[in-house]
C-alpha cells in the first residue's frame, strides 16, 4: 500500500504536492516519490520517476519550481524541478549530502541543513576523511563523549548544520560553524528551523550543551542570514522547537516545554514579539500538547494537531490568544498546510482501516474531502474488522479509554482468541491510525479480537496523567492495563478469556516482560525491543534523560527506583512461552536488552524463540524483513491460540 504524506500547497493555490511512498520487496526498501494534485479536486500525477527516496519538498516563492531533496545521484542532494512537470536540476553537491530545503523570498537561495564533522565543516577535508575512512580495512571508533549514536546509526563525529546555497551555481555557506549541532539530532522536529518573510534572519533550534546525551535544554536562536553570531531567544530551560514566522515577520510561534530534562512536558503554543522580546503564551489553559505550527496567512490565526483521547484533530487559535477549537473530528490527522488564500487547510488522514491519504477541509472546519485514494482498488479486495471504543476506570479509578478490533467475518455468538497490544513510549497513544508494523487490521486477520489501551503515561488526556507514568512503569499503570483488559474480557462476551496473548514493542515490550514475572494468565507473550534491566538500559542506552527522568536519577543515585520494576529480578517467576525480537542496531533500548531475556528464558527452561535483525534498529523498516517479522509473530499466535 501507498502513503501519502507532507501535503503542500503551491503560491497560486492551484496544486497540492505531496510525497508517497511504497514498500519495495525486490529493492527491499521503501521508495518515495513526489506526486501532485489539483486542489480543487482530480486525479493525482506522478512528478519524479528517478531514485529510490525522493520528499521533503517546498514550492518557491513565484510558484515556477519545486526544490527536493533526492538520492537519485547516490547521496541526498538537493534538487529543483518545474512544477509544470520535467527534468529535474541538481543543485547542491556537498560531500556528506544535503536535505530539507527552505526557499528564500528571492527565489535564488535556499537554506537546508548538512552533516559537517564536528571539528571541521571544509569540503575537501570533508572528502579527504570519508575516503580515507572507505580504504580502512578496519574501522575503530575513538570516542570520548556520549551521545556518539543514535536511535540506529552512528555519529561517526558528525553533526548537522545550516547551509545557505546559491540555486544557481551550489555554491553552499555553513550559517552555523561550530561544535554545536544545528538542529540537535534529538528532542524536536521538523520544522526546526525557520526563514523570516523578508530573507534577513534564521531562526533555528539547537542544544547547546555539553553533555548531548543528558540535557533535553534545546533552545531557539536567531542568526542573520548573512551570517554573524547567533542569539538564544528562548527564556525557558525544557525543551523548544518547532518556529514558525507570522506572515509579517514580527512574531514567532513556537513550542516550548517547562521541565528540563523531561521530553514529554507538555508542548505549548508560544508567541515571541521579535522587536520587544515579549513572551505570550497562546493558549494557557489548553491542557494538550500541541504539534507544529501554521500561520493564516493574514496572520490572525495558527494551526495545529493535537493528540486527544486516543484522537489526533486539527486545531485552530487565535494568534491574540484564546481557547483552541476542533477543525476536524479525525480519526487521525496531522500535518496541516494552509492555502494561499486562507480558505482551506490540506493534511493527512488515516484510520485503523485506511492508509494516509491527502484530504482537505476549510479552515473554519467542518467535513474532510479526500483529494487522494492511492489505495482505492486495494482496499476494494479487502475485509476489515469492525472497530469499536470502550472505556473503563483504571487505577484509583482514573477513567481511561481504549480500541477494540473484531476480525474480519465477525460472528455474533463465536468466541474468539484476544490479542492484547501494549504501545511504547511510554509517553505514547493508540489511534485510529494504520501502522506499517503494529498494524491492529493485520493482527485482528486470522480471526483474533485485539485490545488496545491508553493508560497513564499515555498522551492525550493531558498533562497530568502523561506525567503520572513516572516512578509507575510496573505499579499504576500495570494495574492500568490489568483492569482495562479485564473490563474487555468481562465486557465483550465473544473475547475467549482462555486464548489471549500479549505483545508489545519498546515501553510495551519492557510491560511484557513484566507481565511475564507478575502472571501466567496469557498462553503466550511478544516481546519487541523491550527493556529487561532497567538499570543497564541506563548505562547502555542513548539519550540517559529518559531513565534518569523516569527512575529520579542515574542507577547509583537511585537504585531501589530502578530495581522496583526491572523485569531481571522476577525471571524465576517467568513460565509463559514468549516470543523475543529484537534489531541489532537499536541503541535506544540496546540489543544486550533482548538477548538477556531470550536467555532468561532459555535457561528456565520456558518455551521461546529470538527473533534477531543484524540490520535492524529499534523499528523494522526493510519490507522484506517486516514480511519476515509478521510471518513469524502470527506464526507464533497461530501455535497458542489457534483451534
Amino acid at each position: 500500500m501507498q502513503r501519502a504524506s507532507r501535503p503542500r500547497v503551491s503560491p497560486d493555490g492551484r496544486w497540492v504536492v505531496f510525497a508517497a511512498s511504497r514498500p519495495s520487496l525486490e529493492e527491499n526498501r521503501n521508495l518515495s516519490h513526489l506526486h501532485r494534485v489539483p486542489l480543487a479536486g482530480g486525479e493525482p500525477a506522478q512528478l519524479t520517476r528517478q531514485g529510490t527516496s525522493n520528499g521533503d519538498h517546498a514550492f518557491s516563492p513565484d510558484g515556477r519550481w519545486i526544490a527536493f531533496t533526492s538520492n537519485r545521484s547516490g547521496t541526498a542532494q538537493i534538487w529543483v524541478l518545474p512544477t509544470e512537470g520535467g527534468e529535474a536540476r541538481k543543485v547542491t553537491d556537498l560531500k556528506l549530502g544535503a536535505q530539507r530545503p527552505v526557499w528564500f523570498p528571492d527565489g535564488r537561495r535556499l537554506l537546508a541543513i548538512s552533516p559537517v564533522y564536528a571539528d571541521t565543516n571544509d569540503q575537501e577535508e570533508i572528502a579527504r576523511r570519508e575516503a580515507a575512512a572507505e580504504k580502512e580495512k578496519v574501522r575503530p571508533r575513538e570516542i570520548d563523549a556520549l551521545m556518539f549514536r543514535h536511535w540506529d546509526s552512528w555519529t561517526e563525529g558528525k553533526i548537522d548544520h545550516l547551509f545557505v546555497i546559491e540555486v544557481e551555481t551550489g555554491a553552499a555557506r555553513d550559517l552555523t560553524p561550530g561544535p554545536y549541532p544545528v538542529p540537535p539530532r534529538s528532542l524536536t522536529g521538523e520544522p526546526d528551523y525557520a526563514l523570516s518573510p523578508d530573507g534577513k534572519e534564521i531562526c533555528f533550534v539547537s542544544l547547546r550543551e555539553e553533555a548531548q546525551a543528558l540535557s533535553t535544554s534545546s533552545h531557539l536562536w536567531v542568526v542573520p542570514a548573512e551570517g554573524g553570531e547567533p542569539e538564544r531567544i528562548s527564556p525557558w530551560d525544557g525543551g523548544n522547537g518547532f518556529p514558525a514566522y507570522s506572515p509579517d515577520g514580527t512574531r514567532i510561534a513556537y513550542l516550548g516545554m517547562r521541565r528540563p530534562g523531561y521530553e514529554a512536558d507538555r508542548r505549548e503554543i508560544l508567541l515571541l514579539e521579535r522587536r520587544t522580546g515579549k513572551l505570550t503564551e497562546v493558549a494557557p489553559g489548553f491542557d494538550r500538547s500541541a504539534g507544529p505550527l501554521v500561520w493564516s496567512p493574514d496572520g490572525k490565526q495558527l494551526f495545529f494537531s493535537v493528540q486527544d483521547e486516543g484522537r489526533t484533530r486539527l486545531y485552530a487559535v487565535a494568534a491574540s490568544g484564546g481557547t483552541p477549537r476542533p477543525l476536524t473530528h479525525g480519526p487521525t490527522d496531522h500535518d496541516p498546510a494552509v492555502s494561499p488564500d486562507g480558505k482551506w487547510l490540506v493534511f493527512g488522514r488515516e484510520g485503523i482501516d485506511s492508509p494516509p491519504e491527502i484530504h482537505k477541509v476549510s479552515a473554519e472546519g467542518g467535513e474532510a474531502v479526500a483529494l487522494t485514494g492511492l489505495n482505492r482498488e486495494l482496499l476494494t479486495g479487502l475485509e476489515f474488522g469492525p472497530v469499536e471504543e470502550f472505556r473503563y476506570e483504571g487505577a484509583g479509578k482514573t477513567p481511561l479509554h481504549g480500541f477494540l478490533v473484531k476480525p474480519p467475518r465477525f460472528e455474533p455468538g463465536r468466541r474468539y482468541p484476544v490479542v492484547f497490544l501494549i504501545h511504547g513510549g511510554p509517553q505514547g497513544m493508540f489511534g485510529p491510525d494504520f501502522h506499517e508494523r503494529w498494524n491492529a487490521q493485520l493482527f485482528a486477520s486470522p480471526g483474533y479480537v485485539v485490545a488496545m489501551i491508553n493508560p497513564r503515561g499515555s498522551t492525550g488526556y493531558g498533562q497530568e496523567l502523561t506525567d503520572a507514568i513516572r516512578g509507575e512503569w510496573g505499579g499504576a499503570c500495570y494495574e492500568d492495563l490489568v483492569r482495562g483488559f479485564d473490563h474487555v474480557l468481562a465486557s465483550f462476551p465473544f473475547c475467549d478469556r482462555e486464548r489471549t496473548a500479549a505483545a508489545g514493542a519498546s515501553f510495551g515490550g519492557y510491560m511484557v516482560n513484566w507481565i511475564a514475572g507478575q502472571t501466567d494468565r496469557f498462553r503466550c507473550l511478544v516481546s519487541h525491543d523491550g527493556i529487561f534491566n532497567t538499570e543497564m538500559m541506563d548505562y547502555a542506552t542513548d539519550e540517559l534523560w529518559f531513565t534518569e527522568w523516569e527512575f529520579g536519577g542515574a542507577p547509583w543515585e537511585a537504585p531501589e527506583e530502578y530495581r522496583k520494576w526491572s523485569p531481571h529480578l522476577h525471571v524465576e517467576s517467568m513460565r509463559t512461552p514468549t516470543l523475543v525480537v529484537q534489531g541489532e542496531q537499536d541503541f535506544r533500548c540496546p540489543a544486550g536488552e533482548g538477548l538477556c531475556m531470550f536467555t532468561a528464558l532459555q535457561r528456565r527452561g520456558v518455551p521461546s524463540k529470538f527473533l534477531y535483525f543484524p540490520d535492524e534498529g529499534h523499528w523494522v523498516l526493510k519490507p522484506r524483513n517486516r514480511r519476515a517479522w509478521w510471518g513469524t509473530v502470527l506464526g507464533w499466535l497461530e501455535r497458542y491460540l489457534g483451534d
